[in-house]
């Protein structure tokens, strides 16, 4: 073999050689810019709740069971001290490896004959928790080394640092910086004192042998050489030092706060499990009402009441700023798990100022408009009111006040329950799914189920738009991440608002006798309370310019206790509430552009018209002007001298003197005239004028006086109905039904009326709008009655 060809043979060896070494340098090159995993740290985190000011609210363990909070963007300036001067007194001023440090940690394990030091910077040790700690070897340590360069070119200091702080193992399934400082010291770490940060820092170097309760000697030890450090190279003086070295270990963990969390739970059931939540809580307010609320309850565990919920919602920005699910010291077997400011419950009287602003808004009534209170049945519904009396008619302003049920209810049925059961779905109730026939008109006594989340929500928005403030939506009243600065705009009858608002500030105080308005201390609210069926449910929500106060008291399973009423469980708590938080130095500003001026017949409360002898004038929502004319007062004719009523038949015109009289149905004016012992009914015909007073013009068809009527059961094992008819001569003329001085209904041109009167002896009574009357006897007879006889 020529030389020549030898030289050609290995220059093409060489050339061969650095073609392999530029492609193994590229492919190098490939793995070195993607070496890193995409993100670098995949790990479950732990469900973290905080105040609106960043503090800690309370926290869910992670999916691994890990105590591990969300990454932490910067490093208190103290645990920074503290980590570099124990881990990385170079970390500084090198690139991800330290050749002085492996240097010193090859000698050391040599002497020794075994690893003492592992010589890692703490961008290595990032690595290394990037990787999950895998075993050990010479390999695995040049590994780390490469992608701690590489780590180093595309993360700051201060970013490794802060991973580093994060995802550091602090021993008893504690990880990261944030999750052990609330652990161990029951504070945020930008609270750390020097000792405290101390601490932290040497606790990552053997988390599965030293940690708060394990080892403490060598904890303690390992600490405060590190003070001392610290303290000889000047980065910490004497003083502080010394207060350092006498502050004491913490023994075991301590539990994370409790303070919200029914919250917690509600936003891990919405799909933000291992999130940080920045809530709209104000965390001073939300201990202070956590501790008035278990006072309440403690006070009512007497009568067997375990479970209550508050919540507090500031109308400036619309943001729940407390949120108290339960009382968690009434124990699991009370239901404390639940959250019942999110359960459906039985609303009681709650809705009725609702009904009461949306009537005034459609001009169905005014403010003083007469409901009547009379005993009232609709088909098979029987109001009662709380107090069992009854007042004939009532203004409406006082049936809201007063809370009474029978006078609200007929209020329903003039305005429309399918009207008024789509403007609760309009307002946000979302619980009240079914049609309005479902519920019937007990819909404004209970018949349906409220949160109260949503009817905080609701009158948040009613006194926001009184403000001159948007609506919000509910899921933007809790997270501030969600908040935005343009809400919907309001279409609300601001003046129906402020309306109702005002009656709702003349409901008596509990232990009080309105007394509170003596008291310059005493601030004006707008609040109702609601009690539902069979003492369930008891409720109290109050309104002032600053904050909506929302409260419901009951037990979770829905065991009914005697006493618990909206007045006497919930509203204590809802007034010791409003005496927590800052008073509203003014009232609503009466919105001016949206009130009229108009007469209203003082005794009827309606629109006045020519025949009312009494009127005065009042600022009412303009939506009032549609409300009906009164139609209580008639001109009557009476004879001048003997005060009696006659007709041109039997008295010359002049002898008659013409006169407007309020003019009651006979049903009605025995239950009016109790409570109002001034007033007049009809003067007597007279004599003259051949009549006793009943109506010749009315008669009552059937049934005959004294007729037994047999009704037998029908397939269904049900009574049957009964169809009751008269006779008015006046076309137009408004008859007025009742079966036992029970109100059943009332007829216009067709006179006839469909019931079910139960076995036994009944009275008839039908009235006219004058106050004329028939009344008939009858009895009525069923199946086993017959069988008897």
């Amino acid at each position: 073999m020529t030389l020549p060809y030898l030289h050609l043979k290995l220059k093409s060896r060489q050339r061969l050689k650095r073609k392999v070494s530029f492609f193994l340098f590229w492919i190098f090159l490939v793995w070195y810019a993607d070496c890193l995993p995409r993100p670098l740290f995949s790990d479950s985190t732990s469900t973290v709740l905080v105040d609106r000011d960043g503090n800690l609210l309370g926290a869910h363990i992670s999916l691994d069971e890990q105590w591990r909070f969300q990454p932490v963007d910067s490093v208190p300036k103290k645990f920074e001290t503290c980590i570099i001067a124990f881990e990385d007194r170079n970390f500084y001023r090198h690139l991800g490896v330290s050749v002085k440090g492996i240097s010193r940690a090859i000698l050391q394990n040599f002497k020794k004959g075994e690893r003492v030091s592992g010589g890692s910077t703490l961008t290595m040790q990032v690595i290394r928790l990037i990787r999950k700690n895998p075993k050990r070897s010479y390999s695995e340590k040049m590994l780390e080394m490469f992608l701690a360069t590489r780590l180093e070119i595309t993360h700051s200091k201060k970013e490794i640092l802060a991973l580093y702080a994060s995802h550091a193992p602090f021993g008893n399934n504690v990880v990261g910086i944030e999750a052990a400082s609330w652990r161990f010291f029951n504070r945020p770490s930008h609270q750390l004192s020097w000792a405290e940060s101390a601490t932290l820092a040497v606790l990552p170097n053997a988390p599965g042998l030293i940690y708060p309760g394990k080892n403490h000697d060598r904890l303690l030890h390992k600490r405060n050489r590190l003070l001392l450090y610290l303290h000889e190279t000047e980065q910490i003086d004497s003083d502080t030092y010394a207060l350092a070295l006498n502050e004491p270990l913490p023994s075991k963990p301590v539990p994370l706060p409790r303070i919200a969390p029914h919250l917690l739970q509600r936003f891990i059931a919405q799909g933000q499990r291992g999130k940080t939540i920045h809530s709209t809580i104000d965390g001073n307010i939300q201990r202070r009402m956590n501790q008035l609320l278990e006072d309440h309850i403690s006070n009512l565990r007497m009568n067997d009441i375990y479970n209550g919920a508050l919540m507090i919602t500031s109308i400036e920005t619309g943001e729940v700023i407390a949120y108290i699910g339960n009382v968690e010291k009434s124990g699991r077997e009370h239901a404390s798990f639940v959250n019942c400011i999110e359960a459906p419950r039985s609303s009681g009287s709650i809705l009725k100022p609702i009904l009461y602003m949306k009537a005034l808004e459609a001009g169905t009534i005014t403010p003083e408009t007469l409901l009547l209170d009379v005993p009232s049945k609709f088909g098979g519904f029987s109001p009662k009111n709380f107090a069992g009396n009854f007042d004939g008619l009532v203004p409406a302003d006082q049936a809201l006040s007063r809370s009474l049920n029978i006078p609200m209810v007929h209020l329903l049925n003039t305005y429309g329950l399918g009207k008024f059961h789509r403007d609760l779905n309009d307002l946000g109730f979302t619980s009240i799914r079914r049609h309005s026939g479902h519920y019937g008109l007990s819909l404004i006594l209970g018949g349906a189920e409220v949160r109260l989340s949503e009817l905080s929500h609701v009158y948040t928005n009613l006194a926001r738009n009184l403000r001159g403030l948007p609506s919000v939506k509910l899921s933007e009243t809790i997270d501030s991440e969600k908040k935005t600065l343009n809400g919907a705009e309001s279409t609300a009858n601001i003046g129906a608002i402020f309306e109702t608002f005002d009656a709702m500030t003349e409901l008596k105080r509990p232990d009080e006798d309105n007394q509170w308005k003596i008291f310059s201390s005493s601030q004006k609210i707008a609040w109702k309370t609601g009690t539902s069926f069979g003492f369930r449910d008891a409720w109290s929500v109050g309104i002032t310019p600053k904050y909506v106060v929302s409260v419901w008291i009951g037990n979770a399973d829905g065991e009914g206790r005697p006493g618990l009423t909206g007045i006497n469980a919930a509203a204590p708590l809802l007034f010791d509430a409003f005496r927590m938080l800052t008073s509203s130095e003014k009232w609503f500003e009466l919105p001016r552009s949206e009130m009229s001026r108009i007469d209203l017949c003082t005794e009827s409360g309606q629109r006045a018209n020519i025949n009312c002898p009494k009127v005065r004038s009042k600022l009412v929502p303009s939506s009032c002007l549609q409300a009906q004319g009164c139609h209580y007062h008639s001109v009557i004719h009476l004879h001048k001298t003997t005060g009696e009523r006659v007709t041109l038949d039997c008295a010359s015109p002049m002898e008659i003197a013409h006169q407007s009289w309020f003019i009651l149905p006979a049903s009605i004016e025995y239950f009016y005239q109790k409570s109002h012992p001034d007033h007049s009914g009809l003067p007597p015909f007279s004599k003259t004028c051949g009549t006793t007073g009943e109506a010749t013009s009315l008669h009552i068809a059937y049934p005959k006086p004294k007729q037994k009527i047999f009704l037998p059961a029908d397939l269904n094992e049900e009574q049957r109905r009964v169809v009751f008819e008269a006779v008015h001569q006046e076309v137009d003329g408004i008859l007025f039904w009742h079966l036992d001085e029970l109100y059943i209904g009332q007829t216009n041109q067709i006179h006839q009326v469909s019931f079910q009167p139960s076995i036994g002896k009944h009275v008839l009574t039908i009235t006219t709008e004058q106050g004329e009357k028939k009344s008939v006897q009858f009895e009525i007879l069923g199946s086993n009655t017959k069988s008897r006889g």
